[in-house]
């Protein structure tokens, strides 16, 4: 923020020598008049004296030329931030990465964590009306499902329809997504946000989102991780449960450590699906935190001259304190 502090009025500043000139010369006649004083004996000067205490201290022309300097600063409009157009806000680019492997089947959220996944991105989408979305899925490779688009009748049935019987390769390779996510966004990535919508991820994605964070120019990462930490048990369609290759059941806790390694190490954004809104609305945040970070070419610099007229207004009322007057 100190970085980026300027004004958008600095001529204004020109007046802050005035205004301290004027306060040394007021407080320089007070001091003078009080000198006359010395010719008096002193237990009569100080008896002749009215508010003496008061002018050992702190005097009206300091509250004065305090309120002044304020509005002096004020009225040079000092800022250090922007506020992105609404027009660039709506055209914040999304990529929404669905993981679609066995692991989403589990039912430890109802019906599955699949069908949650695909809840929660319509309702993101929906309220990013206007707002372009591609989507991509991805198990053990990905792919791209839908390019770019604002309309949400589109991606739809992509959305609904994505399955892991339809998936080439088993598994959950998230790195695989960055470079089509790249594709998709073209020039507009380093204004983009990349969502994972997943059930977690493995320890050997870390260095791979990390090494895409690094770089310039490459979309923000969030995630929306979707099932407990506890896990479920995974059915596949006939009702039997999905076996893991070493055997038994598939193991689908989520190694909440690991999140935090991701959050913490990659910079992506993690958020856990919840079963009310308050997710959806997380995420809404970050995505226009990306984008503010990003920064709009034609974003305009934030007025924050309102700052300063609270304590002047609060030293104005300095006057309604009795004996404080002053005589220029």
């Amino acid at each position: 923020m100190i970085e980026s502090l300027h004004f958008l009025r600095p001529l204004w500043m020109l007046a802050a020598p005035a205004v301290l000139l004027t306060w040394w010369l007021v407080r320089r006649r007070e001091a003078s008049q009080a000198d006359v004083g010395s010719f008096v004996a002193p237990h009569l000067r100080e008896a002749l004296t009215v508010n003496r205490n008061a002018r050992k201290g702190i005097r009206a022309v300091d509250g004065v030329a305090l309120s002044m300097l304020f509005v002096v600063v004020a009225a040079a409009g000092p800022t250090w931030s922007k506020q992105a157009s609404p027009w660039f806000a709506e055209t914040a680019p999304l990529v929404i990465a669905m993981e679609v492997s066995d692991s989403m089947r589990s039912n430890d959220l109802q019906p599955t964590r699949l069908d949650r996944a695909r809840f929660k991105v319509l309702d993101l989408i929906a309220a990013r009306t206007g707002s372009r979305t591609a989507l991509i899925a991805y198990a053990g490779s990905a792919h791209i499902v839908v390019p770019p688009s604002t309309d949400i009748e589109v991606l739809r049935p992509f959305i609904q329809g994505l399955d892991p019987a339809i998936m080439p390769a088993p598994g959950a390779q998230a790195g695989g997504v960055l470079p089509l996510a790249m594709t998709l966004l073209g020039d507009e990535a380093a204004i983009g946000t990349l969502l994972f919508v997943n059930d977690g991820f493995d320890a050997s994605d870390i260095s791979q989102l990390a090494d895409h964070t690094s770089q310039p120019g490459t979309p923000s990462l969030a995630a929306l991780v979707v099932g407990t930490d506890e896990g479920g048990v995974a059915f596949m369609p006939d009702g039997t449960p999905v076996m893991a290759q070493a055997g038994g059941r598939l193991d689908t806790a989520i190694d909440a450590s690991l999140l935090k390694r991701v959050a913490s190490e990659a910079k992506v954004s993690v958020v856990r699906a919840t079963s009310g809104d308050a997710d959806i609305r997380q995420l809404m945040g970050v995505i226009q935190s990306n984008l503010q970070m990003a920064g709009d070419p034609d974003a305009e610099w934030l007025d924050q001259a309102w700052w300063l007229l609270w304590p002047a207004a609060l030293l104005t009322l300095l006057w309604f304190r009795r004996g404080w007057t002053m005589q220029w």
